[in-house]
C-alpha cells in the first residue's frame, strides 16, 4: 500500500510520526494522522480542513505534551526576577504568530534522529485501509492526502469526531469539501 502514496502523501505520515515522537506517544494516532493532513503542502486535505476552521494549532492544543509544563505551572516570579517580562514575550509571540502560539509550541529540544519509529495504532492502520479502497473508489491510482483524510473520516474515532465538531463543521460537509478538492 505504501508504494502508491504520493510524495505529499508520504510527507502527510512523517509529519505525523514527526508529531507522536514529539508529544511522547509511542505509537501514532489517528489525531497524528489528522494532524499530518492538516499541515500537508497538498491542497486535497489542508484546504478542506481550514476552510473548517482546522488547522495544525487548533490541533496540536489537543494533545498533552510530554515533559512540557502548562503555562499555570511556569514561575512567573522567578523568570520576573531574570527581567523577563512574562505577559510582554505573550503579547509579542502572538502578534506575530497568532493566538495561542506560545502555548502549543513544540519542544525542539527533542532529538528525534534518536527516536526509535513509533508504530501505528490499529485505528490508524484501518484509517490509512480507508484511505486506499477510497482512491480506488474514485478510480486513482495513488493516494493523496485528500484520500488520507477520507480514511480518517470514514472510521469511527472520538478525536476526529472532536476535532470537527469543535470547529463547528460535519463529517458529511468536511468529506464533500476533500471530494470537491480531488475532482479539481
Amino acid at each position: 500500500m505504501f508504494e502508491r502514496l504520493t510524495e505529499s502523501s508520504r510527507a502527510v505520515l512523517l509529519e505525523a510520526q514527526d508529531l507522536a515522537i514529539e508529544s511522547g506517544s509511542p505509537s501514532i494516532e489517528v489525531g497524528h494522522l489528522l494532524y499530518g493532513c492538516a499541515d500537508a503542502t497538498d491542497d486535497t486535505a489542508r484546504l478542506p480542513l481550514s476552510d473548517c476552521g482546522i488547522t495544525p494549532e487548533t490541533l496540536r492544543r489537543l494533545f498533552p505534551s510530554a515533559g512540557q509544563p502548562p503555562i499555570a505551572e511556569i514561575d512567573l516570579g522567578s523568570i520576573g526576577a531574570l527581567g523577563i517580562d512574562y505577559n510582554k514575550v505573550k503579547e509579542s509571540v502572538e502578534a506575530t504568530f497568532g493566538a495561542g502560539a506560545l502555548e502549543s509550541a513544540p519542544d525542539r529540544r527533542v532529538r528525534i534522529e534518536k527516536t526509535p519509529r513509533p508504530p501505528f495504532t490499529v485505528q490508524s492502520k484501518r484509517a490509512l485501509e480507508q484511505s486506499l479502497r477510497v482512491a480506488l473508489e474514485l478510480h486513482e491510482k495513488r493516494i493523496r492526502p485528500g484520500h488520507l483524510l477520507l480514511g480518517l473520516l470514514r472510521i469511527d474515532d472520538d478525536f476526529v469526531s472532536i476535532a470537527v465538531e469543535s470547529s463547528g463543521a460535519t463529517l458529511a460537509r468536511l468529506s464533500a469539501a476533500v471530494l470537491t478538492q480531488l475532482s479539481v
